[in-house]
């Protein structure tokens, strides 16, 4: 299937080569773990009980805005690369 992706050429002006397969690949990568990373840690905030919330902030924010921003750079690399 990779083979497949790495010769079909939809535009004869512009084939699709490994590098803009694999600049697609982060992209994607990319964006799914920013998505994931501040779903997770908005559904983990929500689920807390609201005693435990006030201590879980920081947390909660530092890991999913980990997540987010490591994954916009991800998927920034991969429009770089494409």
């Amino acid at each position: 299937m990779i083979l497949l992706a790495a010769v079909f050429t939809p535009s004869p002006r512009h084939p699709l080569t490994w590098v803009d397969f694999f600049g697609y690949l982060l992209l994607l990568g990319g964006s799914a773990a920013a998505l994931i990373g501040g779903y997770a840690a908005i559904s983990t905030y929500r689920g807390l009980e609201p005693s435990r919330r006030r201590g879980q902030v920081l947390p909660v924010t530092l890991t999913g805005g980990c997540f987010v921003i490591v994954g916009l750079a991800v998927a920034a690399v991969g429009v770089w690369i494409f």
